[in-house]
Parts: C-alpha cells; sequence; structure tokens
C-alpha cells in the first residue's frame, strides 16, 4: 500500500533536533533495552526434549507499550515471550531440523493478524508474518550443531488490505518443540497428500465487495459470478489440507512485462522432493489469470456438487442438482489443521498469503512465482470470497448432500487420493422467496461415487 508523506520547512534549529531524534532511534536498533522498561517480564517456555511441545497463551493489547528496538513492534502492540532452548547437541548428528515455534489466532474482524518474530542475541533468525489466516510458523536450523540458547518470541499485532488498527486484543496460543524433517531412508519421493476437510458453513450471505468484484442489492451473488450465468449462489467455504511428509509445491514462470488478460494461461510444475535431496517437476495443469480479482489462480483445483438425498440421507438419482464451476485457488498455507496443532510434522509457513500473488525471484527476462502448501497446514477459502459458491436457482426446499473434491482432474501427484472428497448435510428453505436460507446438518456422510 502506498505512504503518503508531507514535506515541511525547519529551521536549522529543528533539523538538528531531527537528526538527533534519528541517530538516538538508530542507537535503539542495536542496543539491548531492558525489557522492564517497555513492559512486564515475559513468560518463559522451555524446550529440552524431542518428545513433548511446550505451549503457552498470550494477548496482544492495543494498550501494550511499543518496544523501540524491535522494528515490528516499534509501530504495533506486541507479546514477548522467552524460549529456553536445552536439547542434547547429539541429536543433530543423526536427524536434520530445528526448533518449530508457531501461533495460531482467532481473527475478528476477519483481517487481524499476527507476525512471528524469533530473536537471538539481538538478532532476528526466523519471522513469519503472511497477512492473511490464522497461523504463523518458524523453524530455527542448528547453528554449528546446536539449537541451544535463549530466543525472544515477539508475536505482534498486524493487520491486511489496509484495515486502519488491529483489534483491541488479539487472543492466541503458541507452541515450540524440536522438528525433524523426513528421514532420509529409506530413499523416496515425499509426496504430498490432498485432504478435503469438511465445509465450516453455508449461506445464502450476502458477501460484501472484495477485489473490486461487487455484490448488486439482494443478492447473494458477486456481480462476476452473475456475469457468469449465476442468479442465486449458495456460498461456502472450503478447506484443503495436506496430511502427508511432503509439501504441495507448484512453480510457474510469467515474462517480466507480461500484461496478463482475463482467461490467460500459463504452464505449473509440480515439484516434488526427495527424502536424499534434490527434487524433481512435472507438468500440473495451469494458472488462470482472474481479471477482476488481477492475479493467478491455480486452475481446476477443487469443484463442489449438490446431490439430492433420500430420506435415510443416500444419494438419489445419477446426477447432481447442480454442479459449481473447478474452483481455482491462490494456493497457500493459512492455517495449521488442527490435528497437526503440537504434534511432529508440522512444516514452516513457507507459502504465505498473500505472497503467492506476487513473484518471488525475477531472472532470464522471467518472474518466478509458487505456491503451495506444506505439511499441516490448510488452505481456506471462506464463503465471502468470489467463486465460492454454486448457482441453486430452480432447486427447491429440502435436505441435500455438499460434496467437494480437491484436484477433480487428477493432474497432481499424490500419496493419497482416496481423501480427496468430503461431503457434509444441507438444508435448503424459502428458495421460492426472495429470502432463502440455508443450515449445515449433522452427519459425515460418504461422497458419491
Amino acid at each position: 500500500m502506498a505512504q503518503h508523506g508531507r514535506l515541511t520547512r525547519r529551521y536549522p534549529a529543528q533539523r538538528v533536533m531531527l537528526a538527533l531524534s534519528a541517530a538516538f532511534a538508530a542507537l535503539l536498533m542495536v542496543v539491548v533495552v531492558p525489557t522492564s522498561a517497555w513492559g512486564s517480564t515475559p513468560s518463559t517456555i522451555t524446550v529440552n526434549t524431542d518428545s513433548t511441545a511446550s505451549f503457552w497463551s498470550g494477548t496482544v493489547n492495543s494498550s501494550d507499550p511499543l518496544i523501540p528496538y524491535i522494528p515490528a513492534c516499534a509501530t504495533a502492540p506486541c507479546d514477548h515471550v522467552l524460549l529456553k532452548v536445552n536439547v542434547p547437541d547429539s541429536t543433530w548428528t543423526t536427524h536434520t531440523g530445528g526448533i518449530q515455534v508457531a501461533v495460531r489466532f482467532t481473527q475478528a474482524p476477519f483481517f487481524d493478524s499476527l507476525g512471528l518474530y524469533v530473536y537471538k542475541n539481538n538478532t532476528l533468525i526466523g519471522s513469519s508474518n503472511a497477512t492473511v489466516g490464522t497461523a504463523q510458523a518458524v523453524l530455527i536450523p542448528p547453528v554449528n550443531g546446536s539449537v541451544n540458547g535463549n530466543y525472544q518470541i515477539y508475536a505482534a499485532a498486524q493487520t491486511a488490505y489496509g484495515n486502519g488498527a488491529p483489534s483491541p486484543h488479539i487472543v492466541y496460543e503458541g507452541l515450540a518443540r524440536v522438528q525433524y524433517d523426513p528421514p532420509a531412508q529409506p530413499p523416496r519421493q515425499l509426496l504430498p497428500d490432498f485432504q478435503a476437510l469438511p465445509q465450516p458453513e453455508v449461506t445464502f450471505g450476502p458477501p460484501s465487495e472484495i477485489f473490486g468484484d461487487p455484490v448488486p442489492a439482494g443478492s447473494s451473488c458477486f456481480q462476476s459470478e452473475l456475469d457468469a450465468g449465476a442468479s442465486r449462489c449458495l456460498r461456502f467455504g472450503q478447506l484443503v489440507a495436506n496430511h502427508s511428509e511432503g509439501t504441495v509445491d507448484l512453480r510457474f514462470d510469467v515474462p517480466s512485462g507480461f500484461v496478463p488478460h482475463d482467461g490467460d494461461t500459463v504452464p505449473v510444475r509440480q515439484r516434488i522432493y526427495n527424502s536424499t535431496g534434490g527434487y524433481t517437476e512435472q507438468p500440473a495443469g495451469n494458472v488462470v489469470w482472474h481479471g477482476v480479482h488481477q492475479h493467478w489462480h491455480f486452475q481446476d483445483y477443487t469443484q463442489s456438487k449438490l446431490w439430492a438425498v433420500d430420506a435415510n440421507g443416500t444419494p438419489v438419482g445419477t446426477a447432481p442438482v447442480a454442479t459449481g464451476s473447478k474452483n481455482g485457488f491462490c494456493v497457500a498455507s493459512t492455517d495449521i489443521d488442527p490435528s497437526y496443532w503440537g504434534q511432529a510434522g508440522l512444516g514452516p509457513a513457507s507459502y504465505p498469503a498473500p505472497d503467492c500473488l506476487q513473484p518471488f525471484a525475477s531472472s532470464g527476462g522471467y518472474d518466478h512465482f509458487k505456491q503451495g502448501l506444506p505439511t499441516g497446514w490448510t488452505d481456506t477459502y471462506d464463503w465471502f470470497l468470489p467463486d465460492q459458491y454454486i448457482n441453486v436457482a430452480g432447486v427447491p426446499d429440502g435436505r441435500y448432500l455438499l460434496a467437494t473434491t480437491v484436484d477433480p482432474t487428477g493432474r497432481l501427484v499424490e500419496a493419497n487420493t482416496t481423501n480427496n472428497c468430503t461431503a457434509v448435510y444441507v438444508l435448503l428453505s424459502g428458495m421460492t422467496t426472495a429470502n432463502p436460507q440455508a443450515q449445515l446438518q449433522s452427519g459425515s456422510p460418504p461422497c458419491p461415487q
């Protein structure tokens, strides 16, 4: 976001004071200032074994004092935790990995966020500050065969998409633990495993304008969805998890200076890492340029279908009553899967959002992009985002089964494809009125075959 300044005239004396202030600010960046000067003594957590995680909870309050010598905390409030690590150095003669530090939090409102910053000896050694999502994680690798010592952890309030200020109180949980990389033996490809998680909500909204995509009054559809032929949009969130030892890693290259148009596509490669080092790549379809949203989506990532069911909840008929378009995602690590919280195997937040929208490097006349999903993370697309819908115009009141499949065309290599679909029961009512209703129903039905 652009920063707007204002030029003012200053007399010589004022310039002197300004220079002194700048020098003092620079000094604060390198001089260790006692914690007590800026707030209460931080909580202390300890990691001294490789078998269990250490947890803490905290709150970042808007009234917390700023910490001038920590850049992220000089302009925003932070919560501060002391981490003491004392594990045998012999740990790293037989394993690779490091110390994992992670936080997760509840966003209220949606665009609240926390940045995670880890320091040792007054030096920043790790950070995770994605501005979309509910979690951050970093991995601290051994240096000269050891990870032991004292670390300063800061959880910094931050906002996304231009919100004026964070919420007055952001409550979060944190953890630290020894984290090992997958063992090298036996030699193998480290494959990901997509898992579709149950839809967390269904609704007729309405959503609010985002990415410059308006919502006409009285509609549950974005204008771009209406333009695509929808007229009554049943909206729902989608969650895609990675439950395997391999990372989802998608790469594509765009000529530098290229100005894409709506619908333009670029080939994608799936990068598959090997347990003994190195990687291979294979074609994985395309990304497509969404003109309304002004960024690349990995094409045909998920697809949802609505099925009629009988009194027992069993799908009836040979085809769904409504089918959604194959959705594209800007694939990113937005949330930690609850089943991985505190467990071994959770990867760092290597593919943050919205970094997936921008190139991470440029060379040879190309901009290089990557998207992906580490082990133990989910990529969440909420119901109020564009394209999270099925057009249910003409669908009558009743109970239905909503099924969502990840990678419906089978372009990606993964360890297991039997868990790529998830389903929930949905009750639709008022479908002939101007105020239709949708509710999730109990039960965990299997996906239609």
